[in-house]
This record gives C-alpha cells, sequence and structure tokens, in this order.
C-alpha cells in the first residue's frame, strides 16, 4: 500500500524531457494551475469533436432532426449539474476524481473503479481510432492497419506532454478543425440531394437521452475534474459561473452541431460519417483527411489521458508513484488501445456505450453527494493519500450498496419498472438518481450527527 508520500512533484528534467507531464496522481502544483473558463470551455469543445461524434445523427436517425436537438439539450440540462459540480470539484482540491473517490467508495472501491475506467477509457481510445483508421484508409486508399497505429503513436506522443501541451493543441487547432468539417458540410449540401430529416417511428424520449448523455456528458463528467486540476484554484473567486459551466458548454455544443451533420449526412449518402466525401476527389480528401486526423486526436487525447491517470490510481493503491510511471502508462494503454481497434470494437459500439452508461452515471452521481454533501468539499488533499486504518476506510459499503441498486435498476429496471422510465426517462440517470438518494439516505444523517 502507498503509505505516506511527497504531495509535491519530483524537479522535473530539462529539455524536452522536461516537458513530458510527471505530476501523475498528485497535488497539481499552483504554478501549474492556470487554465481559464475560455480554455477550458475549448479543451472540452474539441475532446467532444470527435469524428465519432457525428454517430449521433445515424443513432437517432429515426426521431428526425427536430427531436434530435431537443434530446440533445435535454440531456444538456440533465449533466449541467454534475459537469459543473466535477470542475469546481478539480479546483477546489486539485486531485483526479478516481482519487476523491477514495474517500467515496473506499481505498479498494475507488482502486476497482479505477481499474474499470482504465479499460472504458481505453476501450473509447480504440473505438476512436478505428473510425479514423477505417475513414483516412478509405480517403487515402491505404491499409486500415498501417493507419491504425499511425494514428496510436501520434496521439501517445501528444499525451505524453500532459495537459499543458494538449490544451495548447486545442486551441490552435481549433480553427483547422472547424474549416474542415465546414467544407465538407459544404460539399454535402452543394453536391447531394439533401432534405430535412424527418421522423420515422414516434419519439422515445427516454431511449434517446440515454444514447445521448451515454455518448457524451455523463460518459465525461468524472474526467472534468482530471482537466480542472489544472484551472485557477476556486480560492479564486472570479469567473466561478463560467468554471461550472465551461465543461458542459464545450461537450454539448459539439454533440449538438456534428450530431446534425451525421444525420444529415445519413439522410443525403447513407452514412452517418461526413468525412467519407472526401473519398470522392482528391483535394476533398486532403481536406477530410486533416480534418478526421485533428477530431480524432483531439477527442482520444482526452481518452487516453484519462486512462493513463486512472491507472496510476490503481497502482497507487499497493506502492509510491515514481517519476516516470505516467509517460511509461500513456505508452503500454495507447498501445493496447491501438490494438483493440484493429480487433474490431467498432462492431460493438451499442453494447459498449450501454455498459458505460449502467455503470459511469450511478458511480458519479454517489460521488457528488459525497463530496457535496458528505465530505463538504473540506477533505484536505493529502487525506486522500492515508493509509487505510479501518475496514471503512478500505471499503465504503453505504457507498458500494448504493451503487449496486443504481447499477440494477439502470441494466434491469427497464423489465419490471412501468413504461414511463422506459420511453419517456432515460433508465441510467434514474439508476443513477436512486444510487445518490439512497447515499444521501445513509450518509448525510451520520455526518449531520458527527458535526
Amino acid at each position: 500500500m502507498a503509505g505516506s508520500q511527497k504531495l509535491v512533484p519530483e524537479s522535473s528534467a530539462t529539455g524536452i524531457l522536461g516537458e513530458v507531464e510527471t505530476v501523475g496522481i498528485l497535488p497539481v502544483p499552483d504554478q501549474q494551475r492556470t487554465m481559464s473558463p475560455g480554455k477550458m470551455t475549448i479543451v472540452w469543445l474539441m475532446a467532444s469533436a470527435s469524428a465519432t461524434t457525428p454517430l449521433i445523427g445515424a443513432l437517432l436517425f429515426h426521431f428526425g432532426v427536430t427531436d434530435m436537438i431537443l434530446a440533445i439539450v435535454l440531456s444538456w440540462l440533465i449533466g449541467l449539474v454534475p459537469a459543473g459540480l466535477f470542475s469546481e470539484m478539480g479546483r477546489e482540491v486539485p486531485l483526479t476524481a478516481l482519487i476523491v473517490a477514495r474517500k467515496s467508495y473506499g481505498t479498494a472501491g475507488a482502486f476497482l473503479f479505477s481499474v474499470l475506467f482504465t479499460f472504458v477509457n481505453m476501450g473509447w481510445f480504440g473505438l476512436n481510432t478505428a473510425v479514423a483508421g477505417e475513414t483516412l484508409s478509405a480517403i487515402t486508399h491505404m491499409s486500415g492497419n498501417l493507419w491504425f497505429w499511425i494514428i496510436g503513436v501520434i496521439q501517445v506522443v501528444l499525451v505524453l506532454f500532459g495537459m499543458k501541451w494538449l490544451e495548447y493543441f486545442y486551441r490552435y487547432t481549433s480553427i483547422v478543425l472547424l474549416v474542415c468539417y465546414g467544407v465538407l458540410a459544404f460539399y454535402l449540401f452543394s453536391h447531394y440531394h439533401v432534405n430535412m430529416p424527418g421522423p420515422t417511428v414516434p419519439m422515445a424520449w427516454g431511449t434517446a437521452i440515454t444514447t445521448v448523455v451515454t455518448f457524451s456528458i455523463l460518459a465525461w463528467t468524472y474526467k472534468v475534474s482530471t482537466v480542472s486540476r489544472f484551472a485557477i484554484p476556486a480560492s479564486n473567486p472570479r469567473g466561478k459561473t463560467a468554471f461550472f459551466l465551461a465543461p458542459s458548454v464545450g461537450i454539448m455544443v459539439s454533440v449538438l452541431v456534428m450530431g446534425i451533420m451525421g444525420m444529415y449526412s445519413q439522410q443525403g449518402t447513407g452514412n452517418w460519417n461526413l468525412a467519407l466525401l472526401g473519398a470522392h476527389a482528391p483535394v476533398w480528401g486532403v481536406i477530410a483527411a486533416v480534418g478526421v486526423a485533428l477530431a480524432i486526436m483531439h477527442t482520444n487525447a482526452m481518452n487516453l489521458y484519462p486512462s493513463t491517470v486512472d491507472l496510476l490510481v490503481a497502482i497507487n493503491t499497493f506502492r509510491r508513484q515514481t517519476k516516470w510511471e505516467q509517460p511509461i502508462a500513456t505508452i503500454i494503454l495507447g498501445v493496447l488501445g491501438t490494438v483493440l481497434a484493429i480487433l474490431g470494437i467498432l462492431n460493438h459500439v451499442m453494447g459498449f456505450l450501454d455498459v458505460i452508461g449502467d455503470v459511469i452515471i450511478p458511480f458519479t452521481f454517489i460521488m457528488l453527494v459525497d463530496w457535496v454533501w458528505v465530505q463538504r468539499k473540506k477533505t484536505p488533499a493529502a487525506a486522500f493519500f492515508d493509509h487505510p486504518k479501518t475496514p471503512r476506510d478500505w471499503w465504503r459499503w453505504s457507498a458500494v450498496i448504493a451503487f449496486g441498486f443504481g447499477l440494477v435498476i439502470s441494466i434491469w429496471g427497464g423489465n419490471w419498472l412501468p413504461g414511463l422510465f422506459n420511453t419517456v426517462l432515460p433508465l441510467p440517470v434514474v439508476g443513477g438518481l436512486v444510487s445518490g438518494l439512497i447515499y444521501a439516505g445513509w450518509e448525510i444523517p451520520r455526518g449531520t450527527a458527527k458535526a
């Protein structure tokens, strides 16, 4: 077990190695906490603007564009508060969420979730790499496997340099990405007969919102503090509302715009992947290839980076963090994620999304209840690294049991709950709310009594 350890990162090397991020899971030093609300919005805008994001337009195609837009707006309203609270969490205590989860679920519980989310994020990395590889293969008529490895290596190199350089990359390539997809949208509307997609089946709000939140905002939410720990500390009152809104606005604006593009592409061409239009002409192909490559690099950095940090949390359960663990973990997970792309993770996308929502949403809601109303945002950073001394420190059974109830509802609730929970309400969100309420009813009175 990691006993007492220094909570200040070791001094960096010089030269290019000095730019490799090695802070790992330790508290981010104040001198590195400089990210503004605008920069954070761009980070999440670009992270959410994946080459895979237009797939939402295909998944919800039968509901029509108007109802899809409403489903995206409702999904934003559902995820607004959780994402905002996680943004504030990272600014209040500059740690990643899975470290904070040690007080919510116990050290052993946080370890298990860290292992699980390491593979979930690696799966997203593989999924997006697969979409990029297949798209670039179609555009360039080169081997898909070759593109998988090219994309994988570039993404690993980006993540090695950490959040400081990732933010620069997002900021200075955002215009290029917007131009590329804008040109592709122009090509779509000028070369194809495109009509406004209308509904072909009755709207099922529960199904539609579940698809959106598990594909976007609530799948990202627990990662928000991994970024906001580099933001201006919460002790500085300026921009509090902007920091609260930045992640959800960035995420959902991308989902809205690219979801619409994907739906119109599906209607006009029979394929949601707008970038495949570049396969029909050399100039358009170059533009599409650049756009796809940037979109994948943007979003996959925010899959590989949290995957690395989550793995470090799991390792830290048993041993003290060493300086070069973060870059080594990044390389290993990047290679494994690329292998997943080659093995065909894209063929299992819907099952993958279902698993994500069933697990992440109850986990997230319990963490928020614990941080805001049980810990009351007062736990110092060093306390999250204390050696467990009691069974309660290893396992917080109230959180584990509450999570179990939410998970059961998310997976099987549709078999026995009224139809309202299937057709109108998003079942994973219902499961998450039930988990949060059970945990609140269990722990908040105990905390009040102690106080």
